[in-house]
């Protein structure tokens, strides 16, 4: 079985959950290959900064929010 591309991106999600809420509770948050994070008001913003900087399929788009923890958004496009 493949392993999801984006495991690195989602266990950092899942281990810094807790503070990652305290800091961003609501935002759509970029989590990147080398675990940076960036914080947005609306998904199609994150996404489009996503794409813009890091290319398809090379980033995490993560809503932080206790209630996300399992929905995990992998979008693969070619532009």
């Amino acid at each position: 079985m493949k392993k999801f591309a984006l495991t690195k991106q989602y266990d950092y999600y899942v281990g810094y959950e807790q503070e990652l809420l305290k800091k961003y509770n609501g935002a759509y948050l970029i989590i990147t290959d080398d675990l940076m994070v960036f914080s947005f008001k609306d998904m199609e913003e994150a996404y489009i900064y996503g794409l813009k900087n890091f290319g398809a399929g090379n980033f995490l788009l993560q809503k932080c929010s206790p209630d996300e923890l399992n929905v995990v958004h992998s979008v693969n496009c070619f532009l």
